[in-house]
């Protein structure tokens, strides 16, 4: 897909310490009546696109002023009416105007042309030896269960964007990855967090759902 077919106008989903990158995969569990609508109303009426966005502070009505918008490719209603979707990042955007509309959900006016590479198949010309060894000394120290099999198999352009993604970073930290100006520039910041960490904060093991 390309920026040309990216509709400018989005719904938003607001959500803390989550990011989405271009070529990655985001699956989430949709609960809440709005974000509800909003998906059913993407899936009878729209183009699929819904912006994943932080916002500014835990809890703060105010946006980061740059998001990913990821394509439902994969959606399935529960029994009381919750979604399953799998999202697939596009692009990433920048807000040029919140929109006002009569949806709970929130909408926006959106531009990409600030990330012309998103929709390229991206790969790093930086050694990715990197990567892995300052992964493994990351788990180490904060005593994640890594199924190395499966991470050794994931190529590294791949799983700069699923550390990022998946790792427990604030939400600052998440945004510096969003964006990043590109993959080795974030292949950078990445390495820079990791180091950053601290062993005494309560993380839990990393296991995205597309590992299992």
């Amino acid at each position: 897909m390309t920026s040309e077919k990216l509709t400018d106008t989005i719904p938003l989903f607001p959500l803390h310490k989550t990011i989405l990158l271009p070529g990655s995969v985001l699956p989430l569990h949709i609960f809440e009546s709005r974000y509800r609508q909003m998906v059913e109303n993407v899936l009878e009426h729209g183009d699929l696109l819904i912006g994943i966005i932080q916002p500014a502070t835990k809890d703060s009505e105010k946006l980061c002023e740059i998001g990913c918008a990821g394509k439902i490719e994969q959606s399935q209603q529960l029994p009381k009416g919750n979604y399953l979707i799998q999202l697939h990042g596009e692009s990433r955007f920048k807000i040029v105007e919140e929109l006002k509309t009569d949806t709970p959900y929130r909408q926006a006016k959106v531009e990409y042309s600030s990330f012309p590479n998103d929709t390229e198949d991206l790969s790093l010309s930086k050694d990715s030896g990197l990567l892995y060894q300052n992964f493994k000394e990351y788990s180490e120290r904060n005593k994640l269960k890594i199924e190395w099999e499966k991470i050794e198999d994931i190529p590294a352009n791949y799983l700069v964007n699923l550390l990022s993604m998946n790792l427990d970073f604030s939400g600052i930290e998440k945004q510096t990855l969003l964006e990043s100006p590109d993959l080795d520039s974030r292949l950078d910041d990445l390495i820079c967090l990791m180091g950053m960490s601290n062993p005494d904060e309560n993380l839990t093991d990393f296991s995205p759902n597309f590992l299992n």
